[in-house]
């Protein structure tokens, strides 16, 4: 499973270098780091959980709980648990 959370985490870094940029926050902003304190904003988000939906085949749940759409590993984690 390690292997499958890696894989998420950079394809997840490769959507929001797509949707911002190679120069944007994405290149160097820790797996780990609030996405919103890095100043994702809510559209961008909400763009970014629609792009994972495509890459990944999945649709979000309406009562997502908030600390899964806090990072790129909690993202990432989420993706792979729903795989299981």
């Amino acid at each position: 499973m390690p292997d499958q959370v890696m894989e998420a985490r950079q394809r997840i870094r490769e959507l929001l270098v797509e949707m911002h940029g190679p120069e944007s926050f994405v290149r160097t902003v820790s797996d780990t780091v609030s996405l919103r304190q890095q100043g994702l904003s809510s559209a961008a988000l909400v763009s970014l959980l629609v792009a994972m939906e495509d890459a990944f085949g999945f649709e979000w749940d309406d009562d997502i709980q908030p600390e899964v759409l806090r990072s790129i590993s909690s993202l990432a984690d989420h993706v792979v648990a729903l795989r299981v």
